[in-house]
């Protein structure tokens, strides 16, 4: 799965994120050209009648007019799937691009050819990269990240979305409403 070449900085970059904490899980993927342009929003509602998640996000994903430029996706933390490290290794495979995952865990308990560490912003982020070349998913990473912030674009905006239908959430479960 080696992209080959020099990165473009227009290199589409795909991320991942969810709402913490509702009762409704969602997948919400925003796609980036590097850090420049968002160039879309990917949505995926796991059907909950089946177990995992997996084949129905691969799907929905080969489904986007961006599939066929994506050159990676990273998720903004590992408890997003529900077999963890497993589940990202399995989309790989489906998506045929790399999965890479912002990682909380201790990184002693991740073999070494699995994680990169990267220093920005005097900030520490260990990236989950499976069987992947590190210093080409540091230069990915980096790729979509802007001067002053320490997650990519698309995986920030996947955040900020993710949060948004969070609070909508809690807003629709207690019953109160906003009005204009």
């Amino acid at each position: 799965m080696d992209l080959g070449g020099l990165l473009k900085k227009e290199t589409r970059i795909l991320g991942l994120s969810a709402p913490r904490k509702t009762h409704r899980k969602s997948i919400i993927g925003t796609v980036f050209r590097g850090r420049l342009w968002l160039d879309a929003i990917v949505t995926y509602v796991p059907d909950e009648s089946k177990i995992g998640c997996v084949p129905g996000l691969a799907a929905a994903l080969h489904r986007t007019k961006q599939y066929s430029q994506i050159q990676a996706a990273i998720f903004s933390r590992e408890n997003i799937l529900q077999h963890k490290y497993k589940d990202f290794r399995r989309l790989s495979k489906l998506v045929r691009f790399p999965v890479f995952v912002i990682t909380k865990d201790p990184v002693t308990k991740l073999p070494k050819n699995e994680v990169a560490r990267i220093l920005l912003n005097k900030k520490r982020i260990s990236l989950w990269i499976s069987d992947y070349n590190s210093q080409r998913a540091k230069e990915l990473y980096l790729l979509g990240c802007n001067e002053d912030q320490t997650l990519p674009e698309a995986v920030r905006v996947a955040e900020l979305i993710a949060e948004g239908l969070q609070q909508s959430s809690r807003t629709k479960d207690s019953g109160n409403s906003v009005s204009k």
